[in-house]
């Protein structure tokens, strides 16, 4: 297959604006944001390798989407202007590849058969039924990895119940549009063209998240100096724990260990099923997770959702019952 020149990119990126897909120019051969960040001391950039802009963790005190009027915000510079996509891609941005923010209308269902996506998927069209003809992008990797298109059901979506191999991408991200060229391969994106579907009834249940009951909450109770974990359980367990006891035994690896003398910023987790080289990240103190395929609520650029270290073994051991979270450890320490 020959490479697209930039003529087949401008054309196709004014297509996809004049149709009203939301685009940003991509480094060229690359799945991160090109156009360098707008307000680089607003932005920390991950340790050990993970640049890619849906990886970066935003300041909660000091974000902008845009409304600085600069370009250099990610996925919030994607936009329908015709004018100003030909402007990227026919001046500086010249041969980038193309970045597609998810449609609000839509989600996307991405499946990596590196990481068993395509069984997984197989095995859920077994047991419930095959999924119906929609637009389809192909990884230009050539092994089969796509991703679905699909309306999108009101309420929220998670991927915790899809399986492995199998994530969600919905208005928060974006997604790598034809004939961009991927980086593992050099060859390109291609598209499967047909209306965008309805899901699934059975895909809509497995994408809610798991309705928990829980009993009533009750206001946080202090606990003497004189038990094992001080003043207060949530406190001391979070002064006293590092994020490998809670999060190893759930199966996940961490792949940078970050700063030791500063409460492990910077370290890089990965989820037992991840299909990313970055499925969580260590800053302020707090857990933030970007992967959708977890227990845990996912960040998004602009929307940041960070876990404490009890709030976290509550979520892993007491499906976020923090009030039962605080009785085991209260037993656990009377033991």
């Amino acid at each position: 297959m020959s490479l697209p020149d930039n003529a087949e990119f401008l054309a196709a990126v004014t297509a996809y604006a004049g149709h009203g897909w939301r685009v940003f120019p991509l480094v060229p051969g690359e799945k991160f944001p090109a156009i360098p960040t707008a307000h680089p001391r607003q932005v920390l950039e991950l340790r050990g390798g993970c640049i890619d802009g849906a990886r970066l963790v935003p300041n909660p005190q000091r974000d902008c989407r845009g409304e600085c009027g600069r370009d250099g915000h990610g996925l919030y510079d994607a936009t329908t202007d015709v004018d100003r996509v030909f402007g990227w891609w026919g001046g500086s941005y010249a041969g980038c590849n193309i970045g597609g923010r998810v449609p609000e209308s839509m989600f996307v269902v991405d499946v990596d058969p590196r990481h068993g996506g395509d069984n997984t998927l197989a095995a859920l069209e077994a047991k419930y039924g095959q999924l119906p003809e929609t637009l389809m992008t192909l990884s230009g990797r050539g092994d089969g990895g796509k991703h679905l298109f699909f309306r999108r059901p009101p309420g929220k979506l998670s991927a915790a119940r899809l399986g492995r191999g199998i994530d969600l991408k919905t208005s928060a991200g974006y997604v790598v549009m034809p004939p961009s060229i991927h980086p593992d391969s050099a060859e390109c994106y291609t598209s499967v063209e047909a209306p965008v579907a309805v899901p699934p009834g059975w895909l809509v249940n497995l994408l809610r998240p798991e309705v928990r009951s829980r009993g009533c909450v009750r206001p946080r109770r202090m606990f003497s100096s004189g038990k094992r974990f001080g003043v207060s359980v949530a406190d001391s367990f979070c002064e006293q724990t590092s994020w490998a006891e809670i999060l190893e035994p759930h199966g996940w690896a961490c792949s940078y260990e970050g700063d030791p003398c500063d409460d492990e910023a910077g370290a890089v987790w990965l989820h037992p099923e991840a299909t990313s080289s970055c499925s969580a990240t260590v800053r302020y103190g707090l857990l933030f997770v970007w992967s959708t395929n977890t227990p845990f609520e996912a960040t998004a650029c602009g929307d940041p959702h960070g876990y404490t270290k009890f709030k976290a073994y509550a979520v892993l051991n007491h499906d976020g019952d923090m009030s039962a979270a605080a009785r085991a450890l209260i037993t656990q320490g009377a033991k």
